[in-house]
């Protein structure tokens, strides 16, 4: 197939050409090496999801990951099997570590 430009890839082939090379992917390279937590999370000054602890607290932020927890553990077997699972598993880590916070 032949390379598409990413401006040009349309929302219903973005699952289709994730696996494709792409002539504008210095990005898109970056994003596939770690699909539980990509680096388009990690730009600018704050981590997303520290910025949404920081947002919402640590109360809502306990919230925000347990029902990330469960999305993905609901949908593993229907939509992205072990990638959702590791999901899941990142989210739960993540709210351990901020119960921990706590205890420590």
């Amino acid at each position: 197939m032949a390379k598409k430009r990413l401006n040009d890839v349309l929302p219903s082939e973005w699952d289709r050409v994730a696996h494709e090379p792409i002539d504008d992917n210095e990005w898109l390279d970056e994003i596939r090496q770690d699909k539980i937590n990509p680096n388009h999370y990690k730009q600018g000054n704050i981590e997303c999801i520290d910025y949404i602890l920081e947002t919402v607290g640590k109360k809502g932020f306990s919230g925000y990951c347990q029902g990330n927890v469960i999305k993905y553990l609901h949908r593993w077997r229907l939509k992205n099997g072990l990638e959702d699972l590791k999901k899941a598993q990142w989210y739960l880590n993540r709210m351990v570590q901020e119960e921990e916070k706590d205890e420590g």
